[in-house]
């Protein structure tokens, strides 16, 4: 039976929309998690700029939260929608490829890996999977930096639009 409430996806999306939302929630958990496997001076930088990344992990929950996951969401709505799981969706894989493709290293030249070349048995010095390792990574880095910026943008305007405007009332007059 197909939804009467303007603001409601059709039958059957809203599963689909709890799962892009849940998805895009925990991608950046998993980045991390994937990301210790190959931990090195790059993680350490990480965690001395923790608070930057934190907030806009914090940005990117609330964002989901209110838009994706409540039934009145505003990114649950027209072509909103539509949008807004194509930018989660490329923040989540984004956001994991970078984990799982970017170098990182500890203090020798042996050390130098990352989590996809440790998967593929690369050799510890530079090789043809490294520099495939690095490229994925810079490829990645865009749709994750793009689809994280368009979905809280999406969100935003849209919060915006749904604002109802005040009416203007004069200031009293005083004699």
């Amino acid at each position: 039976m197909p939804s009467t409430r303007p603001g409601e996806p059709p039958a059957g999306e809203g599963g689909l929309m709890a799962v892009t939302a849940w998805v895009t929630i925990l991608a950046p958990l998993v980045a991390v998690a994937i990301k210790l496997a190959s931990a090195g001076w790059l993680l350490v930088f990480l965690v001395f700029s923790s608070p930057l990344w934190l907030a806009g992990y914090a940005l990117l929950v609330v964002c989901v939260a209110r838009g994706l996951l409540r039934r009145q969401g505003v990114l649950r709505e027209g072509r909103r929608r539509t949008r807004a799981r194509i930018w989660a969706w490329l923040t989540s894989v984004g956001v994991v490829l970078v984990s799982l493709a970017v170098i990182d290293g500890g203090d020798s030249a042996e050390s130098v890996q990352s989590t996809l070349t440790l998967l593929l048995g690369a050799p510890a010095s530079s090789s043809f999977t490294h520099d495939l390792s690095e490229f994925i990574a810079l490829l990645a880095l865009l749709p994750w930096a793009l689809g994280w910026f368009a979905l809280l943008v999406e969100w935003a305007v849209g919060a915006q639009a749904r604002r109802q405007a005040v009416p203007r009332v004069a200031p009293p007059v005083v004699e």
